[in-house]
């Protein structure tokens, strides 16, 4: 598989694909869109759709919460899209995971995206579609792109 135009999708996508009040609504969809379309060539790993689920049900985290049934619904949509590529960690996930921590002074909840970029690095992709680009700033290894 060559991932040299691959983006791997940040769970804050999914999400905002379901929350039609958000300011980022109309351009979550329209990219969603064009990955489901292979229009763009977009990727889902599996802690993402576990962060998805996980913000996705609780209503302390957003305004218009899913039922676990519907966000399961949702996740398998993305796992049998033929043209959203399935990203998995590879053997080398800990020993890459190890060097970022050393390289970068993270905190708590930080290790989450840090792990999402151990994962990108493992399987050679280099660009990311968040809309907390500044979480992924420090990260020198991959391309924060905008949605």
């Amino acid at each position: 598989m060559t991932t040299s135009n691959l983006a791997l999708l940040d769970s804050n996508i999914l999400i905002y694909r379901h929350q039609a009040l958000s300011e980022f609504h109309t351009r979550t969809r329209a990219l969603l869109r064009k990955g489901f379309k292979g229009d763009l060539l977009l990727g889902i790993c599996p802690q993402v759709l576990n962060e998805f689920y996980a913000v996705i049900t609780n209503p302390r985290r957003v305004t218009d919460p899913i039922s676990p049934a519907e966000a399961v619904r949702e996740i398998e949509t993305y796992i049998k899209a033929k043209n959203i590529i399935k990203v998995y960690p590879k053997e080398d996930i800990f020993d890459v995971t190890i060097h970022l921590l050393k390289t970068y002074k993270i905190n708590d909840r930080d290790i989450f995206d840090l792990q999402l970029v151990a994962t990108m690095i493992s399987n050679d992709i280099t660009c990311l579609y968040p809309y907390n680009q500044n979480d992924f700033s420090r990260f020198k290894e991959i391309e924060v792109l905008t949605p």
